[in-house]
Parts: C-alpha cells; structure tokens; sequence
C-alpha cells in the first residue's frame, strides 16, 4: 500500500490512539540526552538538551501521524534523532581541520555521511527491537478495552460477534461444520501475498463459537501455527448506546509483542475499526492505513525504483 496523506480527523486519532507509544519514544529520547549531557556537558549545555527535547517532540508526533504503523521505527527515531541533532556542532568543527577553500565541501561531506550513519544506525537499530519483540518465550496474558458506541446491544453483538457465514469488513467467515468450527478468512492491509506481491496477505484460520448471547460472545480461534487464542465481548446496555468490553488471551504473544500491542491500543484500534463499518465516513483506524515508513521513503529517494507517494 502506497503512502497517503492523513486527513485531520485521522491525524488526531493517530495521535490519541498512540499515545502510549509518543509517551515511550519521548520518554527514549529524555535519557539518550539525559547520558549525553553527563558524558559531555560542554556539547550539551540544559537549554540545549531541551531545545533538542521540544524538536523531538515534534518529530515524533508528526512520524506517528504520517507513519502509524511503523511503531519500532518511531521508537528508533527518538533515540538516534536525539543523538543526531546533539552531535550537529561538532560537524563544523570537524570540517574546520579542512583548508578554508575546502570549507563549505567538507561541512556538506560531514552532514552528508552522517546523516547516513543516522539512517543506518536506526535501521539497525529498527531490527534489534524487532528481534527483542519476538524472542522470548509464549506469555499467557489477558488483554481487555471496551469501546463506547451508538448501538443497541443486540445490534453490537451482531456487528462485533464473530460468526459463520458472514462477512465484517476484511474479515470474512464460512459455513461452520459438524463439529462447530468454520474457515475465517482475514484480509492484510500491510502485507502482500508472497506468491503475488500484487495481492494482499489473506490470512486462514478455524473459529468456533463457544457461547453466544444477547449480552455476551466468545470465540475460539486456531491461528495457522496451532495456538489457540479465545475472545470474549461482553455487550452492556446504556443510556446512549452500549459499552463492548473484549478480552483476550492470545496463544502466541511474547512478552514483547503484549507490550506492542499496548502500546499502540491495537485492540481498541480493532474495535473502533468494526464500529466504523456501520458509517459512512472514511476510516480512521491505523489498521486500515498505510505500512510505509520513512526509512522505506528514504531507501526509495536514495535508490529510486517505484513511487510511494499517491
């Protein structure tokens, strides 16, 4: 999926959703300046560390609003985008050792190849925290929310409740068997088919509808690999509408991939992304937006190949 602009209704739900993850990167780049400051005091005086603090807040929050599924990428930006702009004055230095004629290239050399380093040093950096997500050993934890919506409950149990033979959204479910289970079948919106890159991913999968009422729904899905994972909606009536509460329990979340999935509110993302199938109002959700990234951009503009930008 190529890369689109957000509308401002998106923009602020990307920054409300991921607030735990501009949180965590802010609090990333305060201890990268925080070391850098007790290393060389001189190079980074108070009112520069927060000078630099204010630039990285803006970053940040504008990489989440143009990037927001790009979630270790924004945590590497903190960390080396904070050491990168403290290390900016020491570059004329460096260039000073260089004859005067020769001034003003060495400075564009020096900003040149360490911007490079920079980009290599967050996509490095990208895969270590990628590694450190899914290393680790299955963490059987429960993952709750509960969104707030203008239905009635019997409506939101029949729009939210997975089950046979009906379609939500990308998510689509066939005939159920003798035993109960019935083929799910769900639609990527960032990966390709690997055998057609001009296809989506379709994910399959088994489900089983373990209990159903008016006020409460719970599946059981077997994902490819084996693991089981059981969701439960609890639907509860109110003045306005009803309130969905799920839980969760993954069968095959590490301990970094339950931090994730906090940290981004991928499961309220989840619910809100259904409650928006009954409007017809574009979609907010960040599950339904684009997957490009800016090192993606920036290995386009530095080897150009195929565009990103609609």
């Amino acid at each position: 999926m190529s890369f689109s602009w957000p509308t401002l209704t998106q923009a602020t739900y990307r920054i409300a959703r991921l607030r735990r993850l501009i949180v965590a990167a802010y609090v990333l780049a305060a201890v990268v300046l925080g070391l850098t400051a007790l290393v060389s005091p001189e190079l980074l005086p108070a009112t520069r560390a927060v000078s630099i603090f204010t630039t990285m807040a803006v970053l940040v929050l504008g990489h989440v609003v143009l990037f927001p599924n790009v979630a270790l990428e924004t945590l590497s930006l903190s960390v080396v985008g904070a050491l990168f702009i403290a290390v900016l004055p020491v570059l004329p230095e460096i260039a000073g050792y260089a004859s005067i004629a020769y001034y003003q290239a060495a400075l564009t050399l020096a900003v040149v190849f360490v911007v490079l380093v920079a980009l290599a040093l967050m996509t490095g950096l990208q895969k270590l925290l990628e590694i450190c997500v899914y290393a680790g050993p299955m963490a059987q934890l429960r993952i709750t929310t509960h969104l707030d919506v203008p239905y009635s409950a019997t409506v939101a149990c029949q729009q939210f409740g997975l089950r046979p033979e009906t379609r939500r959204g990308r998510v689509m479910a066939g005939p159920a068997d003798a035993q109960g289970f019935f083929d799910v079948a769900v639609v990527s919106e960032h990966m390709t088919d690997p055998d057609d890159p001009s296809c989506p991913l379709v994910v399959k999968l088994d489900a089983m509808v373990l209990s159903s009422d008016p006020q409460n729904h719970e599946t059981m899905l077997v994902l490819p690999n084996g693991a089981v994972t059981v969701t439960a909606h609890r639907f509860a009536p109110k003045a306005d509408g009803c309130r969905v509460s799920v839980t969760e329990m993954p069968g095959d979340f590490t301990f970094g991939m339950h931090a994730m999935f906090w940290l981004t509110d991928q499961q309220t993302d989840n619910l809100v992304e259904v409650a928006e199938l009954m409007q017809n109002e574009p979609s907010r959700v960040n599950g339904l937006a684009h997957a490009v990234s800016l090192l993606s951009i920036a290995g386009v503009v530095l080897s150009p190949r195929q565009p990103v930008l609609d």
